[in-house]
């Protein structure tokens, strides 16, 4: 019998690995918290959550804060901001310092078509703009994609993909032309090795960007509460190295 069972746990160890290095090593990927690649499901009805995190690297740092709500028709309806800062130098590449960069104000609905943990796979749509405070005019990037989701392994190993489409404006506002369209994709995994902590892994890439990946921890401080994220990222051909580190609080069915 225990002979047996180390043989099931080996087994799926193995296919565990398989799958988040397939997850690691795609270089056509897609956007969430901090991770990029977001899944198949919303917040429990009549529920709300509260998700903020920071992508730090060299050249430039972020923050966001989103409120995700679902009070009606199972729609999760979003509305935050975020901010950055880059690092500026001298002619002579010294005396950096931090100006401060883009501030958008982001509001979104996504809605799911089944439950993930229940019926073993999800998909759904969400849409959204961007409101750009810095561009005098064509202030506004509209976005779209289609989440997937899995469930496998007892609900243990979580596997997302995504597709996404953006209007971005800033060429426009630049006076450069038109609209810039560009899509993105994505794929990450979420594997469970403990009741309060998973494996996050995933790769993505956006049109006009170079392909990228990041991997690290999501550790439940409070169960199914409070939630910490802490990844590690880079581009595949190096030189885009960022960490980051989010908090997420889900509040009890309000109502």
């Amino acid at each position: 019998m225990i002979q047996r069972y180390k043989e099931q746990n080996l087994a799926r160890a193995k296919y565990v690995a398989v799958v988040l290095c397939a997850c690691m090593c795609l270089n056509s990927l897609y956007a969430a918290r901090p991770m990029v690649t977001d899944d198949a499901r919303v917040v429990d009805p009549h529920s709300c959550q509260l998700e903020t995190w920071g992508v730090f690297s060299r050249q430039s740092n972020e923050y966001w804060a989103i409120s995700g709500c679902n009070f009606f028709y199972g729609l999760e309806v979003s509305l935050g901001a975020n901010f950055s800062d880059t690092r500026s130098a001298d002619e002579g590449g010294t005396n950096q310092g931090r100006e401060w960069g883009g501030r958008g104000f982001v509001g979104g609905v996504k809605k799911v078509f089944k439950d993930l943990e229940s019926d073993g796979y999800s998909f759904g749509v969400a849409v959204g703009n961007v409101y750009n405070f810095k561009r005098s005019s064509h202030a506004n990037d509209q976005y779209l994609y289609i989440p997937i989701s899995f469930a496998l392994l007892d609900n243990t190993l979580l596997i997302h993909s995504n597709i996404g489409y953006k209007l971005d404006n800033a060429i426009k506002s630049l006076g450069q032309g038109g609209s810039t369209h560009i899509y993105n994709i994505g794929l990450g995994g979420e594997y469970q090795i403990t009741q309060r902590m998973w494996i996050l892994a995933e790769s993505f890439y956006e049109r006009l960007d170079v392909p990228q990946y990041q991997a690290g921890l999501r550790i439940w401080l409070v169960q199914d509460r409070i939630q910490l994220d802490s990844t590690y990222g880079n581009a595949f051909q190096g030189g885009r190295s960022f960490i980051s580190i989010g908090l997420r609080l889900l509040s009890p069915q309000l109502f």
